[in-house]
């Protein structure tokens, strides 16, 4: 999608509009906000294109509030204010991702996904991080994704989201997410994906967004109650947001941060999350995947003493003799990730 795409698009939809064929023409300009796709991958063209992005939305905004202008001149009745209505959430978005229940989600059966609510291409998955033997920050230092941190018990979640047609394609991006994710080489943290009536259920706790000083994130991380919700890119935060817990509610996934001004290392923000009460020990599901992720490439039964169906759940036992139930779709995952 090159500008000269997005341009001819631009010009179609205001002629198609000018022409009273507005919803045609809606649909052009909705095309200007879908994403370029990037010729040059890494976390430099991410962070150029999320400020490309950024910089666009209130152009784009006010450009929506002219239209408005124009369509109420040329004696429109429903144009003017939806072009109003565009323009002005544009220019508020950043308030109202926060308020509005956009981020509402629900499970997809016998999978690990959560398809949003109010926008069906919207797909969301969720990942446990198991700690191992390693320190927890120490193994997570070079982590890139988006890290959901319960302050209060010290367990973390990975957030994975995508857009896509269908389940398959969704499952698909996904689980490629979290393989990307998963650690290589000397692992120290391991990813556990959750089936997604799990997800939801822990995605149920209703949060309320708090103050968050970017500047002194390091030492306020030990003293954020609730939900500390870290970008990471290249071993470092770029941007953060902090909830409190207040409950109960409908399962959300709430994206919402703020762009940083100096990027601190994960390292030194996990640590101080931990500086009150450490984290967690390793338990047996870490022990479990700690030994697939070390026999990648063994075929499946040479990693598993057994593995029996009970009705929708699996009863796995390893080859250290620990036995544990998931689910199915949970299983799947896991094999996807460590294979």
């Amino acid at each position: 999608m090159g500008w000269k795409t997005k341009a001819l698009a631009l010009v179609l939809g205001l002629l198609l509009l000018g022409g009273g064929l507005w919803p045609m023409g809606l649909l052009c300009l909705a095309y200007l906000f879908l994403p370029a796709k990037s010729r040059h991958r890494g976390t430099e063209a991410r962070e150029q294109h999320a400020v490309r992005l950024t910089r666009a939305r209130p152009i784009l905004g006010f450009a929506f509030i002219l239209l408005a202008a124009v369509a109420l001149a040329s004696g429109g009745a429903l144009s003017p204010i939806l072009f109003l209505l565009s323009g002005l959430a544009l220019l508020a978005w950043p308030a109202l991702r926060v308020w509005l229940p956009a981020g509402e989600v629900k499970p997809v059966g016998g999978s690990v996904l959560l398809r949003s609510r109010y926008f069906p291409l919207r797909w969301h998955a969720v990942a446990e991080l198991k700690p191992g033997p390693e320190s927890f920050p120490r193994a997570m230092s070079s982590f890139e994704g988006l890290l959901a941190v319960y302050t209060d018990t010290r367990r973390s979640f990975l957030l994975a989201s995508g857009n896509a047609l269908g389940r398959r394609g969704a499952e698909s991006k996904l689980l490629a997410a979290f393989r990307a994710a998963a650690p290589h080489r000397n692992p120290g943290v391991f990813l556990l994906p959750l089936s997604s009536s799990s997800a939801a259920e822990m995605l149920r706790t209703k949060l309320s967004p708090t103050r968050l000083s970017p500047e002194e994130l390091v030492d306020s991380a030990s003293g954020t109650p609730g939900v500390l919700l870290l970008d990471c890119r290249g071993g470092t935060v770029h941007r953060a947001g902090a909830y409190t817990i207040e409950g109960e509610g409908r399962p959300e996934v709430r994206l919402a941060t703020s762009e940083l001004e100096s990027h601190p290392m994960v390292w030194e923000v996990l640590d101080s999350v931990g500086r009150k009460s450490g984290w967690p020990e390793p338990d047996a599901l870490s022990n479990f995947l700690d030994s697939l992720a070390a026999t990648k490439g063994v075929p499946l039964g040479e990693r598993l003493k057994s593995m029996e169906g009970d009705g929708s759940e699996l009863k796995v036992e390893s080859l250290a003799g620990e036995e544990f139930r998931l689910s199915r779709p949970q299983m799947r995952a896991i094999v996807s990730i460590y294979s």
